[in-house]
C-alpha cells in the first residue's frame, strides 16, 4: 500500500466538507477553501519528499510513503484521561477539545481560539495571517497539511499584553494496536501585536501502538517589540512519524525564542524557519534531542537575516545511544545589505553507544560585509577524565554518566526563561536521560 493520491483526494474532500460546515464567515471560508485546493494541488505535484532533495539527504520518509491513511482525525475514546491536565487547549487527532472553564482564566489581552471560534470572533485576523508563512508551494509536507488540517489554535496577544503565566497547548494522537494508519494535522497560529510578551508550551504525545503520522504546522507573527518564547516537547511513540514545521516572521526589535526538545523514540523531523525582516529583530534557537532504540531524530533550521542590526544565537545539542540516528542541518543566511548582523550557530553531540551516529552540517551563507558570524559542530563521548574524577569520589559509573549527561543537556533546558516550564521540562529530560543511561549500562554488563 502507499500514500496514494486517490486516498488523499478522498480524505481531503471529507476534511473540506467538515471545515465548511463549521465556518460561517464567508471571507474566511473562502480563504480556507483556497488553502485546501492549493495545498492538494501542490501535494499532487510534489508528493512526499525523498532523499533526492538536498534538505532531505539525511532522512528517508519511505515509511510514510508506504502508509495508506484510512482516516484523518478521530473520536475521543477516553476523553477524561486524554484531556486531563491544565492545558488551555488540547488537540486530539488534530481536533481541538477544551473545557470552557480553563480558558476563562486566560490573562487579559490573550485569546486562544479554535478554528470555529476564530471564524466567529476573529475571522479577518485569521484570514490575514493563516497560511502566509508556510511553504506549501515548495514543500510537499506543508502542502499535505494545508490540504488536510481541519482545526486551528489561534493565539492572539493584544498590544502590550503580558501574560503573567505560561500558555499551554497539547496535541495527542490516539490509535489502538491493530488499527490501520491514521493521520492528524494540528495547526498553531500565533499573532503577537506590538510590545506583547508571552511564553507558550506545546506538548506532543501519543496513546496506543498503531502506526500513523502527525504533522504540526506553526506560524508566528511578531509585531514591533513583541517577545514570544515557544517551548515544544515531542515525545510520541516509535510507531508514529512526527514532523513539525515552524515559521516565524519578526518585525523591528521583536524577539523570538524557540526551544525544541525531541524525546520520542520514533522517526521525527523538526523544521524551524525564522525571518528577521526588520532592524533590531533577534532570535534564540535552542534544541535538545535524545536518541534511543532505533529512533531517527532530524532537525533542520534556517535563519534568514534580511535586515541590518539583527541577531541570531542557535545551539542544538544531541545525545544518542543504542542504534539511534541524529541529523542536524543548520542554515544561516545573511542577505545583501544586512550589515552589523551577529549570528552564532553550534551543534555539539554526545554518542553513548558505538552504534549510534550523527549527521551534522551547519552552514553559513554571507552576501554582505561588516558582520559577525560563526558556526561549528562537535561529536564526542563522555569525558574519561571527568568520569574517573567522579568515580574516584565514590560515585558509581551509571550515576557518574547520568550526572555528566544531565549537565550536557542542562545548558539547553536552563535557557528556557519561563520558570514553570523550565522546571517541568527539566524533570522530563532528567527522567528520560535516567532511563537511557540505565539501559546502556545494563547492555554493557
Amino acid at each position: 500500500m502507499s500514500l496514494a493520491h486517490e486516498s488523499i483526494d478522498r480524505l481531503a474532500a471529507a476534511v473540506g466538507t467538515r471545515r465548511r460546515e463549521c465556518i460561517a464567515a464567508p471571507a474566511l471560508a473562502e480563504h480556507l477553501d483556497r488553502l485546501h485546493r492549493e495545498g492538494l494541488a501542490a501535494f499532487e505535484a510534489q508528493g512526499i519528499p525523498t532523499r533526492r532533495l538536498e534538505r532531505w539527504k539525511g532522512t528517508s520518509l519511505a515509511a510514510l510513503e508506504s502508509m495508506d491513511f484510512v482516516r484523518v482525525g478521530g473520536d475521543v475514546s477516553d476523553p477524561e484521561t486524554i484531556l486531563a491536565g491544565d492545558a488551555d487547549l488540547t488537540f486530539v487527532e488534530g481536533r481541538l477539545h477544551s473545557p470552557g472553564a480553563v480558558r476563562a482564566d486566560l490573562p487579559e489581552g490573550v485569546r486562544i481560539l479554535s478554528l470555529q471560534e476564530a471564524a466567529s470572533e476573529a475571522p479577518e485576523l485569521t484570514s490575514s495571517f493563516l497560511g502566509k508563512l508556510s511553504e506549501a508551494k515548495t514543500d510537499g509536507l506543508a502542502a499535505l497539511h494545508d490540504a488536510l488540517f481541519e482545526d486551528l489554535a489561534l493565539v492572539h496577544l493584544s498590544p502590550g499584553t503580558r501574560t503573567g503565566r505560561p500558555l499551554r497547548i497539547r496535541s495527542i494522537s490516539t490509535a489502538a494496536s491493530g488499527d490501520q494508519p491514521s493521520a492528524s494535522f494540528p495547526r498553531l497560529l500565533v499573532v503577537a501585536e506590538a510590545g506583547a510578551e508571552a511564553s507558550l508550551l506545546f506538548e506532543s504525545g501519543s496513546v496506543g501502538e498503531a502506526t500513523g503520522y502527525t504533522g504540526l504546522v506553526t506560524e508566528v507573527f511578531l509585531d514591533r517589540g513583541a517577545r514570544v518564547e515557544i517551548v515544544e516537547v515531542q515525545s510520541e511513540r516509535q510507531e508514529r512519524i512526527h514532523v513539525t514545521q515552524t515559521f516565524a516572521k519578526l518585525a523591528r526589535d521583536a524577539r523570538f525564542d524557540s526551544h525544541v526538545l525531541s524525546l520520542g523514540d520514533g522517526l521525527s523531523r523538526s523544521e524551524l524557519t525564522v525571518r528577521l525582516e526588520e532592524s533590531g529583530a533577534s532570535t534564540r534557537m535552542r534544541g535538545f534531542f535524545l536518541g534511543r532504540g532505533r529512533a531517527h531524530l532530524d532537525h533542520f533550521t534556517t535563519v534568514d537575516h534580511e535586515a541590518p542590526h539583527t541577531t541570531s544565537d542557535e545551539e542544538y545539542r544531541g545525545v544518542l545511544t543504542d542504534d539511534s540516528r541524529g541529523v542536524f542541518r543548520g542554515r544561516v543566511i545573511i542577505r545583501p545589505g544586512a550589515q552589523k548582523t551577529d549570528a552564532r550557530q553550534s551543534n555539539p553531540n554526545l554518542l553513548l553507544s558505538d552504534r549510534a551516529a550523527i549527521d551534522t552540517k551547519p552552514q553559513l551563507e554571507i552576501y554582505t560585509d561588516d558582520v559577525k558570524a560563526s558556526h561549528g559542530s562537535t561529536i564526542g563521548q563522555l569525558d574519561a577524565d571527568a568520569l574517573f574524577f567522579l568515580r574516584a569520589r565514590g560515585i558509581g559509573e551509571p550515576e557518574a554518566k547520568l550526572l555528566l549527561t544531565r549537565a550536557f543537556a542542562s545548558e539547553i533546558v536552563e535557557g528556557i526563561e519561563e520558570p514553570t516550564i523550565r522546571e517541568e521540562v527539566g524533570l522530563a529530560v532528567q527522567k528520560t536521560l535516567a532511563l537511557v543511561v540505565a539501559k546502556e549500562e545494563g547492555a554493557q554488563r
